[in-house]
């Protein structure tokens, strides 16, 4: 684990590690121990971003906003979204900045949680970036 005051090394670790999942378009397969590194290591950007932007296309509406609001209690923003009811796969966005979220149709064959984290400072600027698709599961233990 890595401390919460980790070096620029530490951050491009995390990010290489994290970085593996990008341009895939269903989550991959993740063994117990690879799932908490994940877990921890998204924690860890989360505790050095100022805010996150979520993004979740799923098959259902129920399916993103169960994970939805799993990985938000996981980053310390529980929320309970209050969504219209809609049909077919959706594409979901959380920004933790604003509290806002955006909901619509998707046609895409992408599935997952796509995680972005933003920061101003530059001593965690290698931080920012775009991660995932994690599965929707990531955090469900964590609740």
């Amino acid at each position: 684990m890595v401390s919460i005051n980790p070096t620029t090394s530490d951050i491009a670790a995390i990010r290489k590690r994290l970085s593996q999942f990008s341009c895939l378009t269903t989550p991959p397969q993740l063994s117990p121990e690879q799932m908490e590194q994940v877990r921890e290591d998204l924690l860890l950007f989360n505790e050095l971003s100022e805010y996150q932007t979520l993004g979740i296309c799923a098959s259902t509406l129920v399916k993103a906003k169960v994970a939805m609001e799993a990985f938000l209690a996981a980053l310390g923003v529980p929320v309970s979204l209050d969504l219209p009811d809609r049909a077919g796969a959706v594409y979901l966005k959380f920004n933790t900045l604003k509290g806002a979220w955006y909901l619509d149709d998707y046609s895409g064959t992408s599935r997952g949680v796509l995680i972005t984290f933003h920061t101003s400072e530059p001593e965690t600027a290698d931080l920012v970036g775009t991660y995932g698709p994690f599965p929707f599961t990531l955090f469900e233990a964590q609740k």
